[in-house]
């Protein structure tokens, strides 16, 4: 019996044809390899890279899906809050807690909360529309809570990403393994080629493209994890930057590019500086390829975020707003030039 790579897949027999049929998930449509073309004890073929690398974009995908909704444990101000707004939904957690199927609490109420839209809420926050720098002096805290909130969320979630991926990929390699053992094969490690992962890339720039910078930039960040590594699962060595890539692609778009550079600043903080690294990437890209966008752009996006704006300068709101605008503009561009 051949068996699928993941806990939704079936087993599938295998027919006496020599052709090996992997099934990855019950309602997606069955890929085979065709061993006739393959050599026992080998390094794996163009036909299994290419067929192995459809596989891992789709469980990436899934995994990101999944990872996204996070449980939470409802205060009593929330539950009053959601018996008022959406009695049916109140009902349902009800429910669910009775019959044991909350996933933190047994006594409290406990609902999904998608990691993607709670990061909206930056964007949402009526205080980003005011004057930081110039006029009264802007009271931050509904700022930094929500920031201190996003940050356990955001930790939560990656956790979430890369457990559940570990899992689930190191379970899909053995049984991918275990597979063409029985068909007479070894696959001793898998080196991608630039050709190979170029399905991989197309995964994450289809979240890029939609305005899911969450999502893109978690597919990027499973790819490269160290599960993949123990795995023997090799990316090429050269060439290939999917972190790059996502970012130049969304520079090069005009729709996309200030959404990007606003995720990129404000993710940095939220993260508490895991992905930091993506405005290293940004501000190196700006000034490898001149045209790419426009620095100034960028320094204008910096000055509308003010949590950004202070980490960059290592100077509090209150000491930056003593200083002039064209100070405050040219400090900003220094900063971005070292």
């Amino acid at each position: 019996m051949i068996y699928s790579g993941g806990h939704q897949g079936r087993e599938i027999p295998r027919p006496k044809c020599g052709r090996l049929f992997f099934c990855w998930k019950p309602a997606e449509q069955l890929i085979t390899l065709d061993l006739s073309q393959v050599k026992a004890n080998m390094q794996a073929s163009v036909e299994i890279r290419k067929k192995l690398a459809m596989l891992i974009g789709s469980l990436i995908r899934r995994c990101v899906q999944e990872a996204r909704m996070i449980p939470h444990v409802l205060n009593r101000d929330e539950v009053i809050n959601l018996l008022v707004a959406d009695p049916a939904l109140y009902e349902r957690l009800v429910l669910d807690e009775h019959a044991g199927k909350t996933e933190l609490s047994k006594e409290d109420l406990t609902v999904k909360v998608d990691v993607a839209k709670e990061l909206e809420k930056l964007d949402k926050l009526e205080t980003f529309d005011d004057s930081f720098w110039d006029g009264p002096e802007v009271d931050l805290s509904p700022v930094m809570d929500l920031t201190n909130q996003l940050t356990r969320t955001f930790a939560v979630y990656l956790g979430n990403a890369a457990t559940l991926f570990d899992r689930e990929f190191e379970d899909f390699m053995n049984k991918f393994r275990q597979s063409l053992q029985r068909a007479g094969m070894t696959l001793k490690a898998v080196d991608f080629t630039l050709d190979d992962v170029a399905v991989l890339e197309a995964n994450a720039m289809s979240h890029l493209s939609s305005g899911e910078f969450l999502q893109a930039f978690t597919f990027d960040r499973l790819l490269s994890s160290q599960i993949m590594i123990k795995q023997v699962v090799n990316l090429p060595g050269a060439g290939f930057s999917l972190r790059e890539d996502l970012i130049r692609h969304g520079l090069q778009d005009p729709d996309l590019a200030p959404g990007l550079i606003r995720f990129i600043l404000r993710i940095s903080y939220v993260s508490q500086g895991a992905w930091q690294d993506l405005f290293s990437i940004l501000m190196q890209l700006v000034h490898d390829e001149p045209g790419l966008f426009d620095s100034v752009g960028i320094s204008e996006l910096i000055e509308q975020d003010v949590v950004f704006s202070c980490n960059l300068l290592c100077r509090s709101y209150a000491e930056i707003r003593e200083w002039s605008a064209a100070e405050r503009r040219q400090t900003i561009e220094n900063c971005l030039q070292n």
